[in-house]
């Protein structure tokens, strides 16, 4: 029973190291065969491998074997467009490297425990076993708190309830284990305490992988929302556009007739007339002639476009521009930023009863551009850093899409209340 265990136990610490390699390779590379079989058979073979290699006790060889195989594996398994192969088996023996230091370090921190309690008297079969099960511990929180954190390709964020369950989890497989320990100091050897402890190291394994998956899936979920968010923008501005191209055909299209009209009350003396004629004509054709607020040609289109909206209904619009160059920022992201901001200073401050007025300013330090809009506003419900919208469904998407285009030129969102007044201020490097 004793030779079992300590198989059993060899067995688990292989089938970890190579799982994780494998989530590894697997989340950074692409497969170079369509056959699930390989991979699968690749995993089996590597684990049987090294259990056996591990029965010589030869520490050396044993990383040696596992060096040559996560090699050969990640050289004829996968693949990378962009990097050399050498990048790719540099990285995944960096990986084990970091985890031959992690199952060290743990080994070393039960010995100190053990030591440190005056716990000397535990069975030779029972003392490999805990430091197999709590090594594979200490690498696999390491590996998702840290080095899958840090790797991945494109940065996905972590949510705080993710780090609680992270340490509810750490701190259940601790105690569990110290329990274990405790009845195997007392003289009792249990095995089916060792197996538990060896499924609550695979529950843990495999649960942080199936919440890293829901994390990952629910970031690109939102992606998707933010990508519609923006595309909604732009068809409403393309919309808008489009209506005002119809206003000017139609204008251009009487445009022979009011000329006439207007020549004819000349000629006839009628100078008043003919003046507030001409005056009523420039009125329709103003609006569709975009007031030339910055260098940059979309958002003067978008500040006309909302100052027609504001003014519609009875909101008081006043913007200040220093000499600034705007023409860094992409088409899709002036419309985010400025087109989202408006619209939410718009609609909060049609809510307000009394004085209704938006200012904005646009200013600049050393190499930044410092933009600020206030708006007038009733008490606003802030949840995380951000006011509570009252949208329903896919709420907060305009906003956190505005902090992403700020993010893309290394800037900062700043969103504040004082008094009546709603104020967000955001820098953008130029």
């Amino acid at each position: 029973m004793d030779k079992i265990l300590i198989v059993f136990c060899s067995i688990l610490s292989c089938s970890i190291i190579n799982e994780i390699l494998f989530q590894f390779m697997e989340n950074r590379y692409k497969k170079n065969f369509k056959k699930m079989y390989l991979y699968i058979l690749a995993r089996i073979m590597i684990v049987f491998s090294i259990t056996f290699i591990n029965f010589f006790n030869i520490s050396i060889l044993n990383l040696g074997c596992w060096c040559f195989i996560t090699g050969i594996s990640v050289y004829f398994l996968y693949y990378e467009e962009t990097e050399k192969p050498l990048h790719r088996i540099l990285e995944c023996e960096t990986l084990l490297f970091c985890m031959s230091i992690c199952e060290a370090l743990g080994a070393i921190l039960l010995q100190w425990f053990l030591q440190g309690k005056g716990m000397n008297e535990i069975n030779s079969v029972m003392l490999p076993c805990f430091e197999i099960i709590f090594s594979k511990i200490i690498v696999i929180f390491f590996y998702y708190l840290v080095i899958n954190r840090f790797m991945k390709k494109q940065a996905i964020p972590n949510y705080k309830t993710q780090y609680y369950i992270y340490i509810v989890m750490l701190l259940y497989s601790f105690i569990n284990m110290l329990v274990v320990i405790e009845i195997s100091v007392q003289g009792e050897i249990s095995y089916l305490s060792v197996i538990n402890m060896v499924c609550i190291v695979l529950v843990d394994l495999y649960f942080l992988h199936f919440i890293n998956l829901a994390n990952e899936k629910n970031y690109y979920e939102n992606q998707v929302k933010i990508l519609e968010q923006q595309v909604n923008i732009q068809y409403e501005y393309y919309q808008t556009q489009m209506k005002k191209y119809d206003q000017t055909v139609q204008i251009l299209h009487d445009v022979k007739k009011h000329i006439k009209v207007i020549q004819e009350l000349y000629a006839k003396d009628k100078k008043n007339i003919a003046d507030k004629y001409t005056g009523e004509i420039g009125d329709m054709l103003s609006p569709l002639i975009p007031m030339k607020y910055t260098g940059n040609t979309i958002l003067n289109i978008l500040l006309a476009d909302k100052k027609i909206m504001m003014k519609e209904v009875g909101i008081t619009f006043e913007i200040k521009i220093e000499n600034i160059n705007l023409d860094f920022l992409e088409p899709m992201d002036v419309t985010t930023i400025f087109g989202n901001l408006l619209d939410n200073a718009i609609e909060a401050t049609e809510k307000v009863e009394g004085e209704k007025d938006i200012f904005m300013k646009f200013t600049s330090y050393h190499e930044m551009i410092v933009v600020q809009i206030e708006n007038s506003c009733n008490d606003v419900k802030w949840k995380n850093g951000f006011p509570v919208s009252e949208k329903g469904k896919n709420r907060g998407i305009g906003l956190l899409n505005v902090k992403n285009s700020i993010g893309k030129y290394d800037g900062d969102l700043i969103l504040k209340q004082e008094k009546n007044k709603f104020i967000v201020k955001f820098f953008l490097n130029a």
